[in-house]
């Protein structure tokens, strides 16, 4: 299957004539067209990526990502594993489909084409030219991968101790402990709302109206068309300030208003038992705005300010944290496999020292921030993970170092030429 990454490439390389050559890898060019688009898709800003050279890391971290792919490619090749024709044409027609049904209509599938100057005949040129090279390459990866698993370490834990380099690479297990501040709304609409439920909460009080014919009436979600009812919820299925009310109440009781990042709330609790909870809620939706984001940006320093003061870190989570377990009350997350947390939040805790403070950091789409610490005791605790994670996480470093060193072998016999 298709993804928008790989469209987005084929609609990138189209746009780029610069077809200098920057390496060979057997048969196979690497355009410095291809590593342009190459940065480009990794999320390089277009101007960066048009101006870059061999002087810039990212512009070099792309040219070796370009000739392990072309390794894979001659790999197959001399495997026999290159698709047929017929293979290449219904991969590319499923991929066509699939990027025509990510468009609410045929018109405006083919005015985004204009827009990027192509049309549906330079696309299709161009997914063939690219799709074999594609399948190529997964198909040896499939083969190798199969190999590879068959003689996959009985003990996870042996194999780990054994490889601590390929293991911080792959997970970078860290014992982290963070301090959690939602993004709430303010302003007159949000001070509104608060009056509005404030007097709905009054009138369901005094009997003169139901919650869940509150809920009709005033509620700015989905639920109001069922009485505000959201049915049975876990820990982690809801944002953690609305958990952290649901999961202190008693069927019947009601609370708020209160805020989290999606509006002003007034909760029951209908239902629970060991593990859930079934809730109904009225809300008046709040859209966050970039000034919320800079309140609690300000909290996370002022935090800071305090810990670098001498404020324990542990205790400090406590007095500030809204952590979604209510039991973390010291902010201890145990160890977590940090190569996992993707953008700015997994580069914050990798650049730390063990007993360093992060700066603030933006987490779950704009909706909270987090401060996180790098625990001066770094001794990871195998035990701590279940046997299907451990076996999971084995599948993942196991593959990842014979992959390393399936590609240092392929370097060995394939003759590999950079020209920069």
């Amino acid at each position: 299957m298709i993804t928008m990454a790989l469209f987005s490439a084929v609609l990138l390389s189209t746009s780029l004539t610069l077809e200098r050559v920057v390496a060979v890898v057997g048969s196979e060019p690497v355009l410095h067209s291809d590593v342009i688009s190459l940065m480009m898709e990794s999320g390089i800003d277009q101007e960066i990526a048009y101006t870059s050279d061999s002087s810039s890391p990212s512009y070099m971290l792309a040219v070796d990502q370009m000739i392990e792919d072309k390794l894979l490619v001659e790999a197959a090749i001399r495997e026999g594993l290159y698709p047929t024709r017929q293979e290449i044409q219904d991969a590319v027609d499923n991929s066509m489909d699939e990027i025509r049904g990510s468009f609410s209509s045929e018109q405006e599938f083919m005015n985004y084409l204009v827009s990027m100057g192509m049309t549906i005949i330079s696309l299709r040129e161009s997914y063939t030219a690219m799709m074999g090279d594609k399948i190529a390459s997964e198909n040896y990866v499939r083969l190798k991968a199969g190999t590879a698993m068959t003689s996959m370490p009985a003990n996870a834990v042996t194999f780990f101790e054994e490889n601590q380099d390929v293991v911080d690479e792959v997970l970078a297990p860290t014992n982290v402990s963070w301090i959690y501040l939602p993004v709430l709304p303010s302003g007159v609409n949000t001070d509104e709302a608060q009056d509005l439920l404030t007097e709905v909460r009054t009138r369901i009080e005094n009997g003169e109206l139901t919650f869940s014919s509150a809920a009709a009436e005033y509620s700015q979600d989905g639920s109001a068309t069922s009485g505000g009812d959201l049915g049975w919820f876990s820990r982690g299925d809801m944002t953690a300030t609305f958990e952290g009310v649901a999961y202190s109440l008693e069927p019947g009781d009601i609370a708020g208003p209160f805020l989290t990042p999606f509006g002003v709330h007034l909760i029951k609790l209908t239902d629970k038992d060991e593990l859930r909870v079934r809730a109904s809620h009225i809300i008046i939706v709040a859209p966050l705005v970039p000034e919320d984001i800079d309140t609690a940006l300000q909290q996370a320093d002022e935090i800071i300010n305090h810990l670098n003061s001498g404020l324990d870190f542990a205790q400090a989570a406590n007095q500030f944290s809204y952590d979604p377990d209510p039991g973390n009350v010291d902010g201890f997350l145990g160890t977590v496999n940090v190569a996992a947390w993707q953008g700015d939040m997994g580069n914050a805790v990798l650049s730390l020292n063990p007993g360093e403070i992060s700066e603030p950091v933006i987490v779950e789409q704009n909706m909270a921030v987090a401060i996180f610490k790098s625990e001066e005791n770094q001794m990871i605790n195998w035990a701590d993970f279940s046997s299907e994670e451990l076996d999971s996480m084995l599948q993942s470093v196991y593959w990842q170092n014979y992959y390393s060193g399936l590609i240092e072998t392929l370097k060995e016999d394939i003759p590999i030429v950079v020209n920069i």
